[in-house]
């Protein structure tokens, strides 16, 4: 009897932290809130990354203009930890560091997006995505 009261214990314990990680987990992204528009420059290339989706998953498209031109690329994301992971399309995933430095402004930092800084576009209008077979 002794047994399953101990049991008991460790089960409800053990419940009670998963439930707290998870509440944790829950409110990190919705601070986060990166479904929108973000833009930043550095070295002298202009970056904008539309996040489509969900709180933690959804489409992307990234335009990056510089003296080279315009790049885009386009594919689906998803956060993984405290990582954001980039799955173009056309290319191999990549894992990028996320980090929230204040409301409206974050870091990714990982290959291809190295110590780059958003800000969230002040006019963002978030797209919702359509139902099948409406217009």
């Amino acid at each position: 009897m002794r047994l399953l009261l101990i049991a008991g214990l460790i089960v409800g314990i053990a419940w009670l932290l998963l439930r707290n990680t998870q509440d944790r987990r829950r409110a990190w992204l919705e601070r986060l809130a990166l479904a929108g528009s973000w833009q930043g420059q550095q070295d002298g290339i202009r970056y904008r990354l539309q996040l489509d989706g969900g709180p933690a998953a959804g489409r992307y498209l990234e335009v990056e203009e510089g003296p080279d031109g315009r790049v885009e690329e386009h594919g689906e994301w998803r956060v993984a930890g405290h990582d954001i992971e980039f799955r173009p399309d056309e290319g191999n995933t990549t894992r990028c560091e996320l980090r929230l430095f204040e409301t409206g402004r974050i870091g990714i930092h990982g290959p291809g997006r190295e110590r780059r800084i958003y800000v969230r576009d002040a006019d963002n209008v978030v797209r919702l995505p359509r139902r099948g077979g409406d217009g």
